[in-house]
């Protein structure tokens, strides 16, 4: 088993932040998938605990990978000074970071997330990796998947399903967006290029950007967010944006109403 030191993140804060629908309970731990990368997660006090799936001792390169994935090598204790929130936002979204996921796991999930809930999201995600040895199934296994009409019509994803199988035939064809390759390559360009996508608008895109291509000033836009907007006019932070983003949507779903 591997610890490292997890001050300021709670992995149950994260798992329910809306972020991220690649994580699954197990026990009193997580197990945690991306990319094609799987491990177990566990919290026990300050120290985040890892192991493979199968109890096996990680490598120290996967020790990194996983300190990388969730922001542990992010000096939150700044960026939180910088923001300058209200102490009523930071103390009810205690314990989250903003994940480095997987692009391809972040554009699977939030074109799926369309007009959805989380519950109904996790539940076809789940089955999706439950068809993929427990991972987000790459570009042309999912191709493979949504060409079986029983599975796809099992996952129910409606009037989502043609954007997925575009995806899935453009991702598996070679396509993948230019930052991952270009890391000089701005906010606005990905978000224009992301937006040619078949069934893919503002919100998925930002997603898409804030969530799998580390773009920390990008903030999504949904009807939690419009509504703080609306409510609180708040200014979004031109560097740290997509995590005050994720501050504010804890905060205000939790107020409910």
């Amino acid at each position: 088993m591997a610890r490292i030191r997890g001050r300021g993140i709670s992995l149950d804060a994260v798992a329910a932040s809306g972020q991220v629908f690649t994580w699954r309970r197990d026990g009193d731990g997580w197990l945690v998938s991306s990319g094609q990368r799987r491990c177990r997660m566990e919290q026990q006090g300050r120290m985040i605990c890892i192991t493979g799936t199968s109890g096996e001792e990680p490598f120290a390169r996967e020790i990194r990978f996983w300190r990388h994935y969730l922001a542990l090598d992010v000096d939150y204790r700044k960026i939180l000074d910088e923001l300058a929130m209200p102490p009523e936002v930071v103390e009810s979204s205690q314990g989250i970071r903003v994940l480095a996921q997987d692009w391809w796991d972040t554009a699977v999930s939030f074109v799926i997330s369309q007009n959805s809930n989380i519950t109904r999201i996790q539940r076809t995600m789940d089955a999706l990796m439950d068809a993929s040895c427990g991972m987000v199934p790459r570009p042309e296994k999912l191709r493979a998947l949504l060409a079986d009409d029983a599975f796809a019509e099992g996952l129910r994803l409606g009037y989502r399903r043609p954007y997925l199988e575009a995806l899935a035939e453009l991702a598996a064809e070679g396509w993948e967006p230019m930052r991952v390759r270009h890391r000089n390559v701005t906010l606005e360009q990905s978000m224009e290029e992301l937006e040619e996508l078949p069934g893919v608008g503002p919100k998925v895109a930002s997603c898409i950007c804030l969530y799998g291509l580390g773009y920390l000033e990008a903030v999504p836009h949904d009807t939690w967010i419009k509504r703080a907007e609306r409510e609180y006019q708040i200014a979004w932070h031109p560097r740290w944006g997509g995590i005050q983003q994720q501050y504010v949507f804890a905060w205000i779903r939790g107020q409910g109403r």
